[in-house]
């Protein structure tokens, strides 16, 4: 420790010295004289952030305030559809608008991108699936039904390159000959859990150009082969998936140095 670090705590002692003899003299009521000060100062947060280079030109300038004013009106209609979805006595019916669902993801999107972990709950978007079923401690999953694909839209991270990541389980193991999980042209790397026959992961690796007109990826799952579990469950079923995983690539890959 030098002699600038003690200078930096002797500082903070005497603030904190002051602020306690003063305790006892400071008022409970709410200045707002002060509190005046706070929206001048956040604007002026704002405008400095905001700033155009002096060297556009007009065309340009143009461009760069409409591109902002239009992200404005988007989350201020995005908020309006939110508040709209409100239901005290069905909080789930929020769910049921993917614009809704939509302001939720890119408000998560620009306060973090932390690796996120799903069931197949309510918060997934999806078609071609028997009705969720709870198990355990209340994780959701689904089973795919017989059809062209059965799809899921899972929250991704905005535009940065990630996996995907899909736990799951079939019935039998030859339905893994005829199984496919893509997005686009991009196909998941699909194998067995510790010497399993019928627990899967499957990896899909999105690049962030490919993840920027949503904040959902759209992820197609086929089957060739669909199966009776039992002869008292009249149902044909594919795989069923019960949690997604998604977390960036410079994750994936300091975690394959480290190990």
């Amino acid at each position: 420790m030098n002699d600038d670090d003690l200078v930096k705590i002797a500082e903070q002692v005497s603030l904190l010295m002051q602020l306690d003899r003063t305790r006892p003299k400071l008022g409970k009521e709410i200045d707002m004289n002060v509190l005046a000060n706070v929206p001048a100062y956040v604007a002026s947060v704002f405008e400095e952030a905001n700033a155009l280079n002096e060297d556009l030109s007009p065309a340009e300038i143009y461009e760069q305030i409409n591109k902002r004013v239009s992200q404005v009106q988007a989350q201020l209609y995005l908020m309006r559809l939110e508040f709209e979805s409100r239901d005290a006595r069905d909080p789930a019916r929020i769910y049921e608008d993917p614009l809704v669902i939509a302001a939720y993801g890119e408000r998560i999107d620009t306060m973090v991108k932390a690796p996120r972990t799903f069931s197949f709950g309510p918060e997934i978007i999806a078609y071609g699936w028997f009705p969720l079923e709870r198990v355990g401690s209340g994780q959701a999953r689904r089973w795919m039904r017989p059809g062209d694909a059965s799809v899921a839209c899972v929250p991704h991270l905005g535009t940065v390159d990630q996996v995907i990541e899909i736990h799951g389980d079939l019935l039998k193991n030859e339905q893994l000959a005829g199984f496919e999980i893509r997005v686009g042209d991009t196909r998941a790397d699909i194998t067995l859990v510790n010497g399993s026959k019928t627990q899967f992961v499957a990896k899909l690796t999105m690049k962030a150009d490919a993840l920027t007109t949503s904040n959902y990826t759209a992820i197609e799952f086929r089957m060739e082969k669909f199966m009776r579990p039992s002869e008292a469950d009249p149902r044909w079923l594919g795989a069923y998936v019960g949690k997604f995983k998604v977390y960036a690539l410079s994750e994936a890959a300091a975690e394959g140095k480290a190990g």
